[in-house]
């Protein structure tokens, strides 16, 4: 059953992507530009014999500008590689479909390994995969598009770590790892989760084991010095030199008002940061399913992130505090899983 799910979801990335790709053009906004100067700066590198990039000689108007040491890009690098052998345009579309595909794999397992059941990890990862929003980022917001791959994985470590095998704690390294080598910033987002999925823990547990803490404990501190070569320079050359990136605080016009909350996912998208049809139906219809306190949790996580994402948030209150980073949380649960 794996391998014909596994070919449906090959099938509808291909499919996806050559409709795409059949405007031989790239609706490019947001941050496409800037991440696509610094493929072509490694391409240009890799064709002169250099692996490594560290500033952009080439790009960015020949600043020097040292994103790369900063800003992770390793998974650019298949990118800056099919530009060898297709045409810039093609070559996006080839990355792009290797990425999606990465993710409907991903979450396929990820969501078999926690329900045992292959017809819902393939509707979640259809679901997931091909969400409204995680689409719009693939033109747009490359770092959370990267990291979008790898959370259900995180998410899956998780679980095995507080309530499942926790010999599985690598599970947690090794996704937290490939987040961070995403978009540092997932990385911070999905740590205020494992915070609250913690504190549920403690109250449904009523405590947690001395094993699993140090499950917990062995995972964080693999994940950490895997992700060694993206802290060292970002606390160092980064913040170590004072440097400036964009101003803190909230933008209250993410959030969605009453019409994009209700009305908005049963028309056609008006933007990005419309609830999913899909997204919206399960969590009108979900709670009839479910069955066990478990999936009562994970619905109820489900139903706080998508109130994160609306103006009923009192997000003035979180203003100045490590909380006004979140944003667009639903990205992280674009679906709800149910028995």
């Amino acid at each position: 059953m794996n391998l014909l799910y596994l070919g449906l979801l090959l099938f509808v990335t291909l499919l996806t992507t050559l409709y795409l790709a059949s405007s031989k053009a790239i609706f490019a906004v947001s941050d496409w530009t800037f991440h696509a100067a610094r493929v072509e700066e490694i391409y240009l590198n890799l064709k002169s014999g250099s692996f490594f990039t560290f500033i952009a000689a080439r790009t960015f108007h020949n600043t020097g500008a040292a994103s790369f040491l900063f800003y992770p890009c390793i998974f650019l690098y298949p990118w800056a590689f099919l530009r060898f052998i297709l045409s810039p345009v093609n070559a996006f579309y080839a990355w792009y479909a290797l990425v999606t595909f990465a993710t409907a794999t991903i979450s396929y397992f990820s969501m078999k390994a926690y329900s045992k059941k292959s017809l819902a990890s393939f509707i979640f990862s259809l679901v997931y995969t091909f969400a409204p929003y995680r689409l719009y980022l693939g033109e747009a917001v490359f770092g959370e598009y990267l990291a979008v791959t790898f959370l259900p994985l995180l998410f899956l470590g998780i679980y095995e770590v507080l309530w499942g095998d926790k010999k599985k704690w690598y599970l947690l390294a090794i996704s937290g790892t490939l987040v961070a080598y995403a978009h540092i910033l997932s990385v911070f987002l999905s740590l205020q989760f494992a915070v609250i999925l913690f504190i549920i823990k403690l109250i449904t547990s009523r405590g947690i084991s001395k094993d699993r803490i140090k499950s917990l404990l062995l995972s964080a501190g693999v994940c950490v010095f895997l992700v060694l070569p993206v802290i060292v320079p970002f606390f160092t050359d980064f913040i170590g030199q004072g440097l400036f990136s964009a101003y803190p605080g909230i933008v209250y016009t993410m959030a969605m008002g009453p019409r994009n909350l209700l009305l908005n996912p049963f028309s056609a998208p008006q933007n990005s940061w419309n609830l999913s049809f899909m997204l919206m139906l399960t969590i009108l219809t979900a709670w009839a399913f479910i069955k066990s306190r478990r999936n009562w949790i994970i619905y109820g996580l489900g139903l706080f992130a998508c109130f994160l994402t609306t103006r009923y948030f009192p997000w003035k209150l979180a203003a100045g505090t490590p909380f006004e980073m979140v944003r667009c949380l639903s990205a992280i649960f674009p679906t709800l899983h149910f028995s």
